[in-house]
């Protein structure tokens, strides 16, 4: 072997080791980053949910005759539809904003980083419990399989992205946050089902918490370690606990057949529940799911963005973690491409009515 042959051998593995050191960086830095910034763009979310219900904190109290008064007064008089139509309106740049850091930015390199983990650090399958020669031969010869299998899931993730961009810039969407172990973080990802519990406080369903602390709580770890997932909810109408008629009230904050029957009792337009935890001193929300306990389902209304392992309750703990065996796609749902086409007319319709009022 010439010097030449020898120096431009050594350059090209050099090249390749400090572009793969530089990716590796690049991705671990990026989970930590966007899972860290990304509380500055809830505390927009958390600016749009006040608006939408300025007077949540004085709902705490779900046996105070105040919120029941209150509630049917504005809605006889019309007050909180126009005032919660108004504060949709006047939100849309911020609703833009945040689809735009968790639905699109966030979303897609969860997704990117992911499958180019796949791509150089194989784990899927039987690579998983290959050792030595037999893991690299693999590896080698499963390259351009994993190459294609990366576009395809990429191409998947950008359809996933804009469906969902458009459903949060058209629906009140929040970002909200899910405990749960890892078996069913799993379960809930890579298929797209979630499993609605048998009554819980504020009826059966599926719950989220409005931050990590919450989601901690449930997700079974007493060693500071927490699985989540980070995800986008459409709840549309909800109902305050406390705004419930007294026979219903009694049912919140039991367990079994009373939040099977809290949850049924709920009708139309209301699809949701919110309830004020006095013991843990936070707010908890449900879509409720009344029909369905103990059964797997799935939803338009929740799109998991990302997983999270926190050591804390706050995002300055946290990062962004890789899925292993990748996640769902929103779009491949023939449901959520309805409620896409939906969200897509309306969008025109807005960007009519806003064009015509400039």
């Amino acid at each position: 072997m010439t010097n030449d042959a020898y120096y431009a051998l050594v350059t090209l593995f050099g090249t390749i080791v400090v572009a793969y050191l530089a990716i590796i960086i690049l991705i671990a830095t990026l989970r930590k980053a966007l899972w860290l910034f990304s509380g500055l763009f809830f505390l927009i979310d958390e600016f749009m949910w006040f608006a939408y219900n300025p007077f949540r904190i004085l709902m705490k109290d779900k046996e105070a005759s105040a919120n029941r008064v209150g509630y049917y007064l504005f809605m006889l008089l019309l007050v909180k539809p126009l005032w919660q139509i108004c504060v949709w309106i006047l939100t849309t740049p911020l609703r833009f904003i945040t689809a735009m850091y968790f639905d699109v930015l966030v979303y897609l390199f969860v997704s990117l980083s992911d499958s180019v983990d796949e791509l150089l650090h194989p784990k899927l399958g039987k690579m998983r419990h290959r050792k030595g020669m037999a893991y690299w031969s693999r590896w080698l010869m499963g390259m351009p399989f994993r190459a294609g299998w990366l576009l395809y899931k990429n191409a998947l993730a950008v359809v996933d992205s804009m469906m969902m961009f458009v459903i949060s810039l058209v629906w009140p969407t929040f970002t909200m946050y899910h405990g749960t172990s890892p078996k069913a973080l799993y379960d809930i990802t890579q298929k797209g089902r979630w499993l609605v519990g048998g009554g819980n406080f504020g009826g059966s369903g599926l719950y989220f918490g409005r931050s990590p602390k919450v989601a901690a709580h449930y997700s079974g770890h007493n060693d500071g370690n927490h699985h989540l997932i980070v995800a986008r909810v459409t709840f549309s109408m909800l109902r305050n606990c406390g705004t419930l008629r007294e026979h219903n009230r009694q049912k919140v904050g039991h367990m079994g057949s009373a939040g099977v029957d809290l949850a049924k009792s709920i009708k139309f337009p209301f699809f949701a529940t919110e309830l004020w935890r006095k013991d843990k001193n936070w707010w908890e929300y449900c879509l409720l799911r009344g029909d369905e306990v103990g059964q797997l389902v799935t939803s338009w209304r929740i799109r998991p963005i990302g997983f999270v392992k926190t050591k804390g309750n706050t995002t300055l703990t946290g990062s962004l973690e890789r899925l292993w065996g990748g996640k769902s796609h929103y779009c491949l749902s023939f449901k959520n491409w309805i409620m896409f086409g939906v969200s897509s007319a309306a969008l025109f319709m807005m960007i009519n009515l806003y064009a015509n009022a400039l």
